[in-house]
């Protein structure tokens, strides 16, 4: 094994199931990025320059395996009609979604994703660090997967009874969805990044086991045969509860889970090593509230729990690092995984 690997190298052999020098660590770094360089959040999410720059910023200041590329779950609902809210210094929120009435499905529009709402801002952000950094490290970018897109152009609880009630309609918006959801993955790899399904809206704080197997997963299985057909890897990451469905989601044809409310041990019982790992050290409660020592505790026992999982296992923070969590607490997350390779 090579002590020196690049996190290209690293991420690369572990994928394909060569040694590696030590466990990948992959803290998903979205928004935060942009406290590295002092933009706001608002130029982070509707500026590709800005965007590229703050994760190029990112990667040199914490040394993390995957660059991991993003703004917000409306990004998509947006390109079709959704109206969205942008605070100063925050997350775009949903404002006034596409699709208020039945009727309105049969208006969204046909879109070119290289120039559709703010799409262009990941594919020019993608392309700025593969320029500077594609040597070095591999970069991906997160796409709203089916279900999440469909609550960002109807809303999620309006969504939510529509399953019931108008399943029709539901189908429908999940169609459109998956659409503009394949052209964002094939702009993605061809400015040479990896897409990544999140899928946030899908989870068990808000589907049943039922519900995510009859309205979710299909589309995730499609999307996924899609990113495979552009020769690349396929990731997902669904945050919340996931224990009622984590074993839906390992015959997803992902290759990895990134999980959060579950603990990696639960999670690799339930999926019987079949997939990769990722997690699972908890935004709010370590990253962001406490110190390094919890985190270097936390994680050395997310390391323990998955290091006999058979299927792989990559440190990761539960769901998205923190925007405000404290830089030492990012750094010991990834000092985790060098001390326990020493």
């Amino acid at each position: 094994m090579n002590p020196e690997m690049t996190p290209k190298e690293r991420m690369g052999a572990f994928l394909t199931g060569k040694p590696v020098d030590r466990i990948p660590v992959v803290p998903l770094i979205l928004n935060h990025a942009a406290r590295v360089t002092g933009a706001t959040i608002s130029e982070h999410a509707t500026d590709g320059e800005v965007m590229g720059r703050a994760h190029i910023a990112a990667y040199r200041r914490y040394g993390q395996d995957l660059i991991t590329l993003f703004s917000d779950t409306c990004i998509t609902g947006e390109a079709l009609g959704s109206e969205l809210f942008f605070p100063p210094d925050d997350v775009p929120r949903m404002k006034t979604p596409a699709v208020v009435d039945p009727s309105d499905l049969d208006r969204l529009p046909k879109v070119d994703v290289r120039d559709a709402g703010r799409l262009g801002v990941y594919f020019d952000a993608v392309r700025i660090c593969v320029d500077e950094l594609g040597d070095e490290v591999f970069v991906s970018c997160c796409i709203p997967a089916p279900f999440s897109t469909a609550a960002s152009l109807r809303g999620t609880a309006t969504l939510a009874r529509d399953l019931y009630k108008n399943p029709g309609l539901a189908e429908a918006l999940l169609e459109k969805s998956l659409e503009i959801g394949n052209d964002t993955a094939e702009a993605i790899v061809e400015a040479g990044g990896i897409p990544v399904l999140v899928d946030p809206v899908a989870s068990g704080s808000v589907l049943s086991r039922a519900m995510f197997e009859r309205f979710a997963l299909p589309y995730i299985r499609r999307a996924f045969e899609k990113i495979v057909a552009l020769g690349s890897v396929p990731i997902l990451h669904i945050c919340g509860r996931t224990a009622n469905i984590v074993d839906l989601m390992a015959v997803s044809g992902a290759v990895a889970l990134s999980i959060d409310e579950i603990s990696v041990a639960k999670a690799a019982e339930l999926t019987g090593g079949a997939v990769c790992i990722m997690g699972n050290v908890r935004p709010a409660e370590t990253l962001l509230g406490g110190t390094p020592e919890d985190v270097l505790a936390e994680a050395s026992q997310c390391m323990a729990e998955g290091a006999d999982n058979t299927g792989g296992f990559i440190l990761a923070s539960g769901c998205e690092v923190p925007i405000d969590a404290p830089a030492e607490n990012i750094d010991a997350l990834i000092n985790a995984a060098r001390k326990r390779a020493e």
